[in-house]
């Protein structure tokens, strides 16, 4: 392989789209998809270093390498003081999701040795939008004894146990490794994770797979890793009005949402940063012209190098622009 220059501009990346039992059909529209998906488009991830799911740079002068091929060479550029994850692989994994249909009552577990991988699944929700009535669940009741609750999870009793929580776009849901959760129909959203695809499903709804068979299940391993001390999850939205701030925060990552209008610049902490475009309209720019400008538009998935200097966003003229921004730590 020719050697790879270093990252000079934000990089932008190919998508991988993913059909699932359970998803739907706006994603798809919205997104502007033509993929050659025989069932339901699930999920798009969007940003990935995921052992053989890495997607790779669109545009630019890395067009077409992977992020697995940069962070073998330039890891140092891409992450500054941000932690690589434990196998040597970019930290943040993101994601588009739309439930047509619940998702399954599942569980992830933390870093460690109930991983299979040793990594862990910790992640946060974006809300993008949903249809009447939509709901998460995200936690157990308050009061859940735990005998009761293993006796009873891997079948439909299971519905008595789970806190169920009305959302509405721009909600955002943060959901730890050992947290019982569950997307149900009818919403869309985007989320941002740790590098992993560890899931263990308790209950599927009574339902077939898209080959007609019942899906896995793995309750011993859920029941396992669900942290008993953890009470049920809450929608956090940023105020009406406010130009950014904080959404979530854990040992992970940083996310935040940024609302720039006639300019924006991102702050520059030597970390990096993922940008997804959650809404609206616009573009990424150089102050210092060290990079050509590049157009935005929903779903547009970014990684800002912790390398670069300046970076500023801005609306197109007459429309909103909704930043998604995921700091690697």
């Amino acid at each position: 392989m020719p050697a790879l220059p270093t990252p000079s501009e934000p990089l932008f990346f190919r998508r991988i789209a993913k059909q699932k039992v359970w998803g739907g059909r706006a994603l798809a529209a919205r997104l502007g998809l033509r993929a050659d998906l025989e069932g339901p488009l699930g999920e798009t991830w969007e940003l990935s270093d995921y052992p053989g799911e890495e997607t790779a740079v669109r545009g630019g002068a890395l067009d077409g390498v992977s992020l697995r091929a940069l962070m073998e060479v330039h890891a140092g550029a891409l992450l500054g003081s941000s932690r690589p994850d434990p196998d040597g692989r970019f930290p943040l994994l993101v994601k588009f999701i739309e439930s047509g249909d619940d998702l399954s009552v599942q569980i992830h577990p933390p870093d460690g040795p109930l991983s299979p991988t040793g990594v862990g699944k910790t992640e946060a929700w974006y809300v993008l939008g949903t249809e009447p009535g939509a709901a998460v669940i995200c936690g157990l009741k308050e009061g859940t004894d735990p005998r009761t609750f293993a006796a009873e999870a891997g079948d439909a009793r299971v519905r008595a146990h789970l806190y169920e929580l009305a959302v509405a776009p721009g909600d955002c849901v943060f959901v730890p490794a050992g947290q019982t959760h569950a997307i149900r129909a009818g919403v869309t959203l985007c989320e941002v994770q740790q590098t992993s695809d560890v899931t263990f499903r308790m209950y599927d709804w009574d339902r077939l797979g898209l080959d007609g068979q019942p899906r896995e299940t793995h309750l011993e391993q859920a029941l396992a890793v669900v942290d008993w001390q953890r009470g049920p999850g809450a929608a956090v939205r940023l105020p009406e009005g406010a130009a950014s701030g904080r959404l979530a925060e854990c040992a992970y990552f940083g996310l935040d949402l940024m609302r720039p209008e006639d300019g924006m610049d991102l702050e520059r902490d030597g970390r990096a940063r993922t940008v997804s475009v959650v809404a609206g309209s616009g573009s990424v720019i150089s102050p210092e012209g060290a990079f050509a400008p590049r157009e935005l538009a929903f779903g547009d998935t970014l990684l800002v190098p912790a390398c670069l200097g300046s970076v500023r966003f801005a609306a197109a003229p007459d429309d909103t622009l909704e930043l998604l921004v995921a700091t690697a730590f």
